[in-house]
Order: structure tokens, then sequence, then C-alpha cells
């Protein structure tokens, strides 16, 4: 039973209490939630024969007052009592709050949270009136022991200068603290991590985890403390859609950077003939790429398809027929950075001089390293900015560079800017002293500008929308040279695009 404040939460015309279940989910359960069904809503059982549904007959009675215990929110009884079936029709009026410290809310969720505001802040921080500021703390899942190490580390430092510059501000009213756990990049040490954070209740949400693949386990885990997990780096997930109302993505995720290369070919190197090579070894990736360019081929444009078998062999077979194919650009559909390196190879060794583009994980070490002088040219399309590129990121990529004494990694400024929109959801979020318990469904309705780009939500995905956050790079001299949003990119005189 709820010991504090009491909200009565009133649906629109056409609907019902269901409108309100992430709000009460969101406050938590020191909140009592009363949600009524109300005349002229969207009723689960039809309304009795006969029953006078003219305007006067519907119209709400003469509030009596509220029921100091309130009925629970699934209880569908307490729609029926707030009709006031009585005798006779009366005055039109909003019902009114009759017990103690209730509060009537109409409309939608924000109502809520600024109905809210200014109860105590609740986690980390002190009550209201003790004139000290609040410190809520965010927890940093990440893998710093284990084969992800380089990315863990920079959302370390990202999310470090990110806290340190929210301290500084003058006009702050509640202060940040990191609280760092390693997971080496093991599964069974990722989930015992959650059960840590989860179990400090001075921990609002967590950033991270900080591997290449999200679990839904590990999700659900965050998800049973109503802890909200905000993941940056993770190119794939388990997770099922609509699990998980406390954690987001703020990346497209390996399978949907595909709209970049699309827009790559048709704008910055156009391409009449577009050669798509199915990697085999790779058949998720394959059919998510394989799918968007039949979906939405540059106009046109004629694809052709030709597979990559498993193994060593193939990879000439494919260089061949990107030359007698007259292709004009070759997609390499699969992420595979090795494989990605030895078709390279072969598209050089046949003196194919096309476009050659690709997406996520194809591009890294394995790839500059294997191919070589072979990987000049190639165009990949990825879910990460750098920092050093961008105007917006100077100060953040020179204090970087002031503390720890390196330019930042991939990933550190989107870090940097997931503890701003935290930060920003926690001003903005209260919950009966419960910011945690709030902060979850906060977030996706949050739009925070960040140094690499704005962070906003589809609430219903509770990832970022698209098609923001995809960014080209080009392979020059053996490295990777950032080229900019995708929608940006011009062409060059060069032909390099920028």
């Amino acid at each position: 039973m709820a010991t504090g404040p009491v909200v009565v939460l009133l649906h629109g015309v056409a609907m019902n209490g269901s409108l309100w279940d992430e709000v009460v989910a969101g406050l938590g359960d020191g909140v009592g939630c009363i949600v009524p069904t109300l005349p002229l809503g969207g009723h689960r059982s039809p309304m009795e024969a006969g029953a006078d549904l003219s305007v006067l007959g519907v119209a709400l009675p003469d509030p009596e007052p509220l029921p100091t215990t309130p009925t629970p929110a699934e209880d569908e009884t307490a729609g029926h009592e707030a009709t006031g079936r009585n005798s006779g029709p009366a005055r039109r009026r909003v019902l009114t709050a009759g017990a103690a410290g209730a509060v009537l809310l109409v409309g939608g969720s924000a109502a809520v949270w600024n109905a809210l505001r200014g109860r105590d802040t609740g986690a980390g921080g002190p009550p209201s009136g003790s004139g000290e500021s609040p410190t809520y703390t965010i927890g940093l899942h990440a893998d710093l022991g284990g084969p992800g190490r380089a990315t863990g580390l920079a959302h370390q430092r990202g999310a470090q200068l990110a806290v340190a510059d929210h301290n500084s501000r003058k006009d702050k009213t509640f202060r940040l603290a990191l609280r760092t756990e390693d997971d080496r990049g093991d599964p069974a040490a990722a989930l015992r991590v959650a059960e840590r954070l989860a179990a400090d209740p001075a921990v609002i949400a967590v950033l991270g985890p900080t591997g290449a693949v999200l679990r839904e386990e590990l999700v659900q885990r965050y998800g049973a403390a109503r802890l909200a997990n905000v993941v940056v780096a993770a190119g794939s997930s388990t997770v099922g859609s609509g699990s998980g109302l406390h954690h987001c993505v703020t990346r497209p995720l390996d399978d949907m950077l595909t709209p970049g290369l699309i827009g790559h070919l048709a704008r910055t190197t156009p391409a009449g003939r577009i050669l798509l090579v199915e990697d085999a070894a790779d058949p998720g990736l394959a059919g998510e790429v394989g799918r968007a360019f039949r979906e939405a081929a540059p106009t046109g444009a004629t694809v052709l398809e030709h597979p990559l078998v498993r193994g060593d062999a193939g990879f000439g077979a494919v260089a061949r027929k990107a030359v007698t194919g007259r292709a004009d650009a070759v997609v390499l559909r699969g992420g595979d950075a090795s494989r990605a390196a030895r078709l390279a190879t072969a598209l050089t060794g046949e003196r194919f001089t096309g476009a050659r583009v690709a997406a996520g994980p194809a591009l890294g070490p394995a790839f500059l390293d294997g191919a070589g002088d072979a990987a000049d040219g190639w165009v990949f399309a990825e879910a990460y900015a750098d920092p050093a590129a961008l105007p917006a990121a100077r100060a953040f990529t020179a204090a970087h560079r002031k503390r720890f004494g390196a330019p930042p990694a991939t990933w550190a400024a989107e870090a940097y800017d997931v503890v701003g929109l935290i930060a920003r959801a926690a001003g903005t979020t209260s919950a009966s002293g419960e910011v945690r318990s709030g902060i979850g469904g906060r977030i996706v309705r949050t739009e925070h500008r960040g140094i690499v780009r704005t962070l906003a939500f589809t609430a219903s995905t509770r990832r970022m929308r698209m098609p923001d956050g995809i960014f080209l790079y080009r392979i020059e001299h053996g490295r990777p040279r950032f080229l900019g949003p995708y929608e940006e990119v011009q062409e060059a005189s060069d032909g390099s695009g920028r």
C-alpha cells in the first residue's frame, strides 16, 4: 500500500486508464494512483442494455470524497465507481481531490512530472528542505579488463569528463557521481555487476553495458530493479521488441546503418549498377542490408546480387563478377573485418575501380591490417563520430587531451552525451522522492542536444530516432577519415566526398 501522496489520473474521450500505465510504473510504490475509466472512455466491456448515452446521461455527478486507500489501477471497479451511477444527471464538472494530499491530473504524462516536481528528490541525496544539493550517482557498467577494454575505457573517460563538467556548473540543482563496475566482458559477471548496481539506492541510472551485444537477460535484470540502463555502443541485440521498459539504445544498430550506404551511392558517389555481395558467414547482417537495398535502392540503379560462400574460396569469383558485370559499386553485406579485407584485396587484384562500401563491424583493425593498400577508397557507415572533426566537440576534445594525454577514442564523446541526457532527465523527473523509478520513462521523452548529435527517441522502441546517428568514413592512406553525417556528405572535387 502506498504511504506517500495520492494522485488521480484521468484520461480523455475514447480512452481508458491504460493511457497512464507507464506513468504509474514510473511513479513507483511510494505514490498511490487512482486511475478510473470515465464515461465516453474506451471501456473493455459494453454499456448495459438500455443505458442512457445522452449528453445528460453521461454527465459526471457532483464529486464524492475520494477514498484514502487508492484502488489499484488494474481493478476496473475503480472506473465503475468513478462514473457515479446515481439517480439523475448532475452538472458537468471536473473531479476535485477530496482525499488529503491527493493530486488531480488530466491529460498526458508531462502533467504528472510537473505536478510532482518539488517533492523530495530521494535517491542519492538529502531530503528537501535540508539546504543541501542532492547527489545522484550514475553507474558505469563497462568491460575494462576483457576483450572490449578499449571501448569500456572510452566510456569511462567520456563519463568522467561529463560528470566533472556538470558539477562545475553554477546553475546546477544537484551533483553527479560516477560508480564504475567492470564485467571483464563475461556475461555471467555482467549479471553480477547489474545486481550490485541495482542494489545501490544512490544509483539513478546506468550507462552501459559497453559490450558489442546487448543481451536480453541483462536488460531484464535491470528492468526487474526498475533501474534505467542507457546503451551507447552495442551493435546488435538479443532484446525482444517491447521488452525492457527501463532501457534505451542511443545508436542505430549495425543492421540499421544501411541508409548511410544507400545515401552515399545515391548522392555522393552515384552508382548506376550496384553489386550486392551476400556474405554467407554473416547471414543476419547480410539479410538486413540486402532487404534495405531492395526496398530503397538509389533511383534508376540496377541492383545485382552475388553470394560469397563460407571459407577461403569465392573472393576471386566475386571480384570477377564486379568487373564483368560492369558494376559501379560493390556493397559487402556482412560484418567480418577479415573477410572484408580479403574481398578488398581480390577487387584490387581484378583492378576494380568503382565504389566499395560496407557497414558496422567490417571496419576494424583486421580490415585495415589485412587489406593494406587495398583498403584505401572503401567507405563505411558507422554509428559513432570523430569528435576531433566536430566543431561542437572542440572543448570536449581539448579537455580529454588535457586530462588523459590522448585524443578521445571511439564512443567517448557518445558516452559524454549520455551522461548529459541522464542529467537532463533527472532534472525534470520527480516521483515522490523516487527519481530512479521515474527516470526510465523520462529519458526516452527527453531531447538532449549533445556534442555529437541531438539525442531523441521513439518511445515505443526506446531507440534513437532515425536517421540521426549514421556517419560515413573513408579509408585514406590506411586510416579512416571522418566524412560526417551521411545526409550532409557531398561530393568533393577529388571524388572523396565531404
